[in-house]
């Protein structure tokens, strides 16, 4: 008879990791809406295109699905600091 997913202690091991990438990712939404309104001022007020702030939100938010995805129990891979800082394509 198979043993209840609590009763692994991988189980207990993940929950700690999800809680840890919840109060990131809770972080990262917060720098993500206002690297957003500074990215959408500097676009309408100006012809002047910031591509190092793009290339931030865009990896930004790569990092925030990355964490979704791992809350969510949709890939078992940690995000961000166990794996590459996600790059734009």
């Amino acid at each position: 008879m198979a043993k209840p997913g609590y009763a692994d202690q991988g189980f207990w091991v993940r929950l700690v990791f999800m809680a840890i990438y919840w109060a990131v990712l809770n972080i990262s939404l917060s720098v993500f809406g206002i690297a957003l309104i500074i990215l959408t001022i500097i676009r309408f007020g100006s012809q002047f295109e910031p591509t190092s702030l793009s290339g931030f939100v865009a990896s930004l938010s790569n990092f925030i699905s990355q964490t979704l995805s791992f809350v969510c129990f949709q890939t078992e891979e940690k995000p961000y600091p166990f794996q590459p800082w996600p790059n734009t394509k």
